[in-house]
């Protein structure tokens, strides 16, 4: 029984004897009760049935929702197996509340149909530029990542960063890094975030796994009259490579792969913030 068919049996229960509509089987009427003792969404609505029409159901349920529904995004990937043997208080749940698992199927269709659309696109030869961008706010109080390209996975989750001057920030948590693969290889690229003070900040780069031949990176500025280009640098190994006092605006980060000649672009922009 879905979601809709639970509502459609509640609505009848509540209609009947007084409406010319048959009154619902007592078949439906059991396959009805079962989905809404173990589906919170569904109980919801019971209980603003009654409350309309008498006094709101005494002792609602807990179903437990809450917690498994913060976890959720983290299951997706997961194997039936990996998923009862690392979450198994979730994997329970889901084997009998209906709201969950309707949430937990909508998130999956929802990651499956992103993994369809494109994270790189091709925009010259063998020039490739990922979809999105790297956003970095600069303020007083922190600084950090606050959008990421289609492509890039975040680095761990750190407190903000205090510059010069200010107070720590106590609640916020920003990103200070995230990383791509390069091609299809095991190569991957971090970029981090070096805030400065509020109006400049730091750029870091580096490869998680050494290469036979450096790697060359550009990074241009873009202006109204076109990109220009700013720093021209080597990046050998894992030895990351800093840039210092990038000012607020719009930059593309380019990488050339010496293994097949072919550059990676990604568009960094810098502003304020809090």
């Amino acid at each position: 029984m879905t979601h809709e068919d639970a509502i459609t049996g509640l609505l009848a229960l509540a209609a009947a004897g007084t409406s010319e509509a048959p009154p619902p089987t007592s078949a439906a009427r059991e396959a009805t009760i079962d989905h809404v003792a173990a589906c919170s969404d569904c109980w919801q609505v019971l209980a603003a049935l009654v409350g309309e029409t008498g006094a709101p159901p005494g002792g609602a349920p807990d179903f437990g929702c809450a917690p498994v529904q913060d976890v959720l995004y983290l299951l997706v990937d997961q194997t039936p197996y990996a998923l009862a043997r690392q979450h198994p208080d979730a994997a329970r749940h889901l084997g009998w509340c209906h709201a969950c698992r309707t949430r937990f199927a909508e998130i999956v269709a929802v990651e499956r149909e992103a993994a369809r659309l494109p994270r790189w696109v091709e925009v010259g030869d063998r020039v490739r530029e990922a979809v999105g961008r790297l956003v970095v706010r600069l303020g007083r109080t922190a600084a950090g990542l606050v959008e990421i390209p289609d492509a890039f996975v975040l680095g761990p989750a750190l407190a903000p960063v205090p510059v010069r001057g200010s107070a720590p920030a106590r609640d916020a948590i920003v990103a200070q890094s995230a990383r791509c693969e390069i091609g299809s290889s095991d190569v991957w690229a971090e970029i981090g975030i070096a805030p400065e003070d509020d109006a400049r900040a730091g750029l870091s780069i580096r490869l998680t796994s050494a290469t036979a031949a450096p790697f060359v990176v550009h990074l241009r500025e873009t202006r109204p009259e076109g990109d220009v280009l700013i720093g021209r640098y080597t990046l050998r190994g894992t030895e990351p490579l800093l840039v210092r006092g990038l000012w607020a605006g719009s930059f593309i980060v380019e990488l050339h792969d010496p293994r097949d000649a072919r550059s990676h672009r990604v568009r960094l922009d810098i502003g304020p913030g809090a």
